[in-house]
This record gives C-alpha cells, structure tokens and sequence, in this order.
C-alpha cells in the first residue's frame, strides 16, 4: 500500500516531493505561466510558514508526550495473545509504539528544519533575493502539510486502537 511505502521513509518522501514541486513552481514561473508574489508577500508568506511550523512542533511535542507518559503509566512488559488487557494498553508493549514515537519525533525535526531555514533565508537572504525566496515557500508548505498528514494518519490509528479497546470494554 502507499501509505506503507511513504512511512518507510517519509522524510525521504517529504523533501522529494517539496524539492520537485519547487522545481515546478520554477517551470512554471520560467514559462511565464505563473508570476512571483512581490518580496514582501514571500517574506510574508515565509514567516507564516515558519510560525506553523514550531506551533505545529509544540503540538506534536504535547502529543508525544502524552504517548510517553501513558506508556509510562502501563503495565504491560509483554503481549500475550489471551490477555486481558485493552488493545490500547496492548499497544505500548508492541513495536508500533516505538515506530509511533520515532514518526513523531521525526515530524517535530523535520518542522523545526522548515522554521530554521525560514528564519535564516528571512534574516539573511540579499534584498535581490528575497523574492526567490518564494520557492522555499512552496517547498516549506508541502513539507508542512506532508507531516501534518503523517501526524493525523498516525493519531488516526491510535484513536481507533482505542475505540477497539473501548468496544472490548463495553462488551
């Protein structure tokens, strides 16, 4: 499945597909099919993708840390198939959630590098230059949007491991 390939590597797949979509934007500016915003709507644009992108950081840290905790919390050392124990409370003692916190963490690296190199481009890029920041801009809101998605698909399996272990409950 293709969600499987992406999470293999999905900072691979992120930049990839932020580096190519960049490209575009500069065929397409290139062939006059689209035009550059002016230097202050990129730096505009810049900084707003650079603000989502530690906010979204100090989300995904608050979801982290609630994961840590709660597996912190469980008393499971290992799974055995009879056990009575809720499917939620199952998943701490498994490698998916080990693989859960890696993405996670893995996302929060991946937004702090988008903000990074926002504020370095914006503090220190020529005034000549500011408008090709523009292309940054494209290739920062895909990685954005790419590890937002990341994060809701993982935060969707956990939300149906416990609506399965609440089903088992209310049994």
């Amino acid at each position: 499945m293709i969600v499987d390939i992406y999470f293999k590597r999905p900072f691979l797949w992120d930049y990839l597909t932020a580096i190519l979509l960049s490209i575009f934007g500069f065929v397409l500016f290139y062939k006059k099919i689209i035009t550059k915003p002016t230097a202050e709507e990129c730096i505009s644009v810049t900084t707003d993708i650079t603000n989502i992108s530690l906010t979204m950081s100090g989300f995904i840290l608050t979801l982290l840390t609630v994961l840590i905790t709660f597996k912190s919390g469980s008393k499971i050392a290992k799974v055995e198939i009879d056990s009575e124990e809720s499917l939620f409370e199952l998943f701490f003692a498994t490698g998916f959630y080990h693989e859960t916190v890696r993405h996670l963490k893995n996302c929060i690296k991946s937004l702090i590098i988008v903000a990074i190199i926002g504020f370095i481009l914006k503090l220190f890029s020529p005034e000549s230059l500011k408008i090709d920041i523009f292309y940054f801009n494209i290739g920062g809101l895909t990685i954005v949007i790419m590890t937002i998605f990341r994060c809701l698909l993982i935060l969707g399996k956990v939300m149906d491991l416990q609506k399965e272990s609440d089903a088992k409950n209310n049994e």
